[in-house]
């Protein structure tokens, strides 16, 4: 599937506030609920997040795809790990909820990722 530099933005954000939402919750987790199998509901209408969250490697997963946007995007210069964590500092998260009509990352089901389900 070919993707438009537009789409590569759009689903780069999508994927970067999933991450942030995964990771928060499970440090949250980790921290409060550690050896307690405790299930958050939050909105989530195409369930895709929910799923994520069930992996054991999602962060790294959404990391990687991450990564592999951003190389599209600089057309071959390899964007390195190192970079990313860099990158995800450096994003306006505020503005990011507000572009796709979140108030917070709670409302991270909100999100459209159909193409992040077709490029899988």
């Amino acid at each position: 599937m070919k993707l438009t530099p537009k789409e590569v933005d759009e689903l780069q954000e999508k994927l970067l506030i999933v991450h942030k939402f995964i990771s928060q919750e499970k440090r949250y987790k980790n921290f409060y609920y550690k050896g307690i199998n405790v299930q958050k509901n939050f909105k989530d209408d195409q369930g895709m997040v929910s799923k994520l969250m069930e992996l054991d490697d999602a962060e790294d997963l959404l990391k990687n795809c991450i990564i592999e946007l951003e190389n599209m995007k600089r057309n071959g210069q390899q964007f390195t790990p190192a970079e990313l964590h860099e990158f995800l500092i450096d994003q306006d998260w505020n503005l990011l909820y507000k572009k796709y009509g979140m108030k917070t990352s709670e409302d991270v089901g909100k999100l459209d990722l159909g193409m992040f389900l077709e490029l899988l």
